[in-house]
């Protein structure tokens, strides 16, 4: 049931086997979306239309639903990082094959060759040691770039970034 009391409210209906996130909005028409990775459905929808309506419209759709569900689960995906050496990694949208050098000094990380990502840990380092070095870089080379990006996108987009404390 519709409540224009609360727009943009969100709840979940079920058709079928498809569980859809129902999006009550201020806005004119119905917008049927199918998100990846995994085929998430969400329908937004005006305020006056019911649940009943939104069930017949998934309905005359399923086909379509069901066409780019398929679609998404077709597509590679990414397989699970072990972060061992010969590993393809990205970095700023480059491929590099991880190459990881066991070592007794502090962990860190280095690109070598445009080719390579170094990483350098202690011997007997598990899988989420060398995760938590990788992110840590990530997150320290982001943190580097943040800078130039917004520099270079404030005047794009026109808008103005306000840089405070992170509520991380």
């Amino acid at each position: 049931m519709p409540n224009a009391q609360f727009p943009n409210s969100m709840h979940q209906i079920t058709v079928g086997e498809l569980n859809i996130d129902v999006v009550r909005k201020k806005i004119k028409n119905l917008h049927l979306a199918v998100y990846p990775p995994d085929g998430r459905v969400r329908i937004a929808t005006p305020l006056n239309i019911d649940d009943e309506a939104v069930r017949l419209f998934v309905i005359s759709k399923l086909s379509w639903i069901k066409k780019h569900q398929a679609n998404f689960n077709a597509q590679e995906r990414q397989s699970k990082r072990e972060f061992v050496s010969g590993e393809s990694h990205y970095f700023q949208g480059k491929r590099y094959l991880l190459n990881v050098i066991y070592h007794q000094g502090n962990s860190k990380v280095k690109v070598r060759n445009n080719t390579y990502i170094d990483l350098y840990v202690k011997e007997g380092s598990n899988e989420t040691q060398r995760k938590n070095v990788m992110t840590s870089w990530y997150r320290q080379q982001l943190k580097q770039d943040i800078p130039q990006l917004i520099a270079k996108w404030e005047p794009i987009i026109n808008v103005e970034v306000k840089i405070g404390e992170s509520s991380r």
